[in-house]
């Protein structure tokens, strides 16, 4: 069975909640195919370990046993990406150092523009997760709901200039809507307690639903998922 690692060096976080939704991937195409996660702590470990040559060494041992290894960061705007291919030592510098050496054996693919993109594909399946019941789906009011806010190509919630505001935020948002509809009594206060952090990352992408449709929606996520047809 052939199998592939999924490398996200920014976020163990992310590493869950890609971890998941390739699984969901998978089984949308049913493919023959197994997946494994490696982590920011991984990354971190092999560059402290060879600072010049650990992340290709750890790369090669992945080889080893798997069949393809794919680096997942965060494209960011256009400004910030900019910014960290001018630094020698960022990650995406160092990535595809390793990705030129690799003979296609490993890849990257860079989220447009992070992973709450993403999770964006799916609003309804993000009002499952604030509502704890997957029943929402079948639920007028909620279906109303997500398509009035479901975004058509979600890399397009992007920042206008480095540090401004994207996918991220637009998820703070949304989280903010969804607990005052399930809820309109809720305080300004419990509302900001309440609103989207990333270490729920993973707990929403078991929410989401992968089909036609929703890979539509993100050209980067459309790509991620060729690698498992």
């Amino acid at each position: 069975m052939p199998s592939i690692i999924i490398w996200t060096p920014e976020s163990d976080h992310d590493s869950k909640a890609v971890l998941y939704l390739s699984e969901k991937i998978i089984q949308y195409y049913n493919s023959d195919i197994k997946v494994y996660e490696s982590s920011k702590k991984a990354f971190n470990k092999a560059i402290k370990t060879d600072k010049n040559n650990g992340l290709l060494k750890a790369v090669n041992i992945y080889l080893k046993n798997h069949d393809l290894v794919i680096f997942l960061l965060d494209a960011d705007g256009i400004q910030s990406q900019s910014q960290r291919r001018q630094q020698p030592n960022s990650l995406i510098n160092r990535v595809e150092s390793i990705v030129n050496q690799s003979d296609g054996k490993a890849i990257l693919v860079l989220i447009e523009q992070e992973l709450e993109s993403w999770l964006l594909i799916d609003c309804l399946g993000i009002c499952c997760y604030y509502t704890k019941n997957n029943g929402t789906r079948k639920k007028k009011k909620w279906i109303e709901f997500a398509n009035n806010h479901q975004k058509g190509k979600t890399e397009d919630i992007i920042e206008a200039e480095a540090g401004g505001k994207g996918a991220k935020e637009e998820l703070e948002k949304l989280s903010k809507v969804i607990n005052r509809t399930i809820n309109p009594k809720l305080k300004d206060k419990d509302l900001k307690r309440k609103k989207y952090t990333e270490s729920e990352s993973p707990d929403i992408m078991r929410y989401i639903e992968i089909n036609k449709e929703t890979i539509k929606r993100n050209d980067s996520l459309k790509e991620f998922a060729t690698y498992f047809q």
